[in-house]
């Protein structure tokens, strides 16, 4: 008995703060649908400066994973998993100079999509 309580007590120091960071932790994904033929110039723009290397700058950011889907008849997503402190940290983020209207990431943005990007709040566990 004093072995399963010892074994309950370790898994509650271990467990329990890692619940209590992922309910601080903000987590969406974003969907991208892109033209094929298109899908260099955003690899290009992601891994220049106003890419990537600007959305791990940010205040809030955690961090991401990306790739790419494909499907049956070839249409290409791009696929974001971002983690932020906030959801205000992530739109903050959306609204500075690189990110809006205008600049470099959205023109490109705009040059490679076939239609709207989705954006979805993931409550993770």
């Amino acid at each position: 008995m004093r072995c399963f309580k010892y074994l309950v007590t370790t898994l509650a120091f271990i467990i329990l703060p890692l619940v209590a960071v992922s309910e601080q932790i903000q987590t969406n994904l974003i969907q991208i649908p892109i033209k094929a033929e298109k899908k260099a110039e955003l690899d290009a723009m992601l891994f220049s400066p106003v890419g990537f290397a600007h959305t791990m700058k940010q205040k809030g950011f955690v961090g991401g994973e990306t790739g790419y889907t494909t499907d049956e008849e070839g249409n290409i997503t791009f696929v974001i998993w971002g983690k932020w402190q906030t959801k205000e940290d992530y739109y903050n983020y959306l609204a500075t100079p690189e990110r809006s209207e205008g600049s470099k990431f959205s023109q490109t943005m705009r040059a490679v999509m076939t239609s709207s990007p989705s954006l979805l709040w993931v409550k993770t566990y």
